[in-house]
């Protein structure tokens, strides 16, 4: 008995140690490329540089809309980690603030069940309770679940202006929000609506954890926030800054009269980007 057991130890030992020894074990972890070490999770944003009042001699509010069905667009709309889920995440943990899409001032903040029941829209009526004979007799109203397809474009806020004292115009984002196809009478429709607004300088804090590096798109070294920052992203203007607050379709009725207006405010501010550029170098020149 005694030389049985002993055997049992000696073999179960044996079997340890040759586990413990296998050269398998002591091998770095294999990943897919050196890019997915995720060295982002810890990361924090870059500041932007400190403007200024007085410095500003030209300022411009801008709305445009970023449409997922465009290619350069298609990395915020990626198949399990779309950029509404990320902000999803981000609200849940309480690591971004949300707003009420009616003004998108930031003024009257929504809680996260209020933010996601806003994208989940419309009840469905399930049974909760049957009889012997399996017939429901209880019901109760639940939220569909979300399907991130609903959200078709994001709406940016940003703020266009001229640092004299840096002799630069630069573009700012400073609002964010998703946007979502209306169904009407059940059939599909362009017409879209804000789910809510999320303040985007609060966003970053989370956008630039998130690598969005892909060799078959050519996207190397880059985060979220890089591709919002750097302005990689394809957009249409909608509205800019006026007296009476108009947007683009307000006052320009059909589609060609609104892609023309909003080329021609787009040109405005590039070519005033290159008149103070221009100015600038002359300014420099020794």
């Amino acid at each position: 008995m005694k030389r049985k057991l002993l055997s049992l130890l000696l073999a179960t030992f044996s079997l340890t140690t040759l586990k413990a020894q296998d050269p398998l074990d002591s091998l770095p972890p294999v990943v897919d490329g050196f890019q997915t070490f995720n060295i982002l999770e810890k990361a924090s944003p870059f500041e932007y540089p400190k403007v200024d009042p007085t410095s500003i001699k030209f300022y411009k509010r801008i709305w445009r809309d970023v449409d997922l069905s465009q290619a350069q667009n298609q990395v915020l709309a990626t198949p399990g980690s779309e950029l509404i889920n990320i902000f999803l995440t981000g609200i849940k943990a309480r690591k971004i603030g949300v707003y009420d899409p009616s003004d998108d001032a930031f003024k009257k903040r929504l809680t996260s069940d209020e933010a996601e029941k806003r994208l989940k829209g419309d009840s469905v009526t399930v049974p909760t309770k049957y009889d012997d004979q399996g017939n429901a007799i209880e019901w109760t109203k639940m939220l569909n679940d979300f399907n991130p397809e609903k959200i078709v474009k994001f709406r940016l806020k940003e703020d266009v202006f001229y640092d004299k004292q840096r002799s630069r115009v630069e573009t700012r984002i400073v609002g964010i929000a998703p946007l979502m196809r209306l169904d009407v009478a059940g059939l599909d429709s362009n017409q879209t609506v804000p789910a809510f607004w999320l303040y985007f300088p609060h966003c970053r804090h989370l956008l630039v954890t998130k690598d969005i590096s892909d060799p078959d798109r050519g996207i190397a070294d880059m985060t979220l926030d890089d591709f919002f920052v750097q302005r990689k992203f394809s957009s249409v203007i909608i509205r800019d800054s006026n007296p009476a607050g108009l947007r683009i379709a307000d006052y320009a009725k059909d589609s060609d009269s609104q892609k023309k207006e909003a080329q021609r405010i787009e040109n405005g501010i590039q070519e005033y980007k290159k008149k103070v550029w221009t100015v600038s170098q002359k300014t420099e020149a020794p």
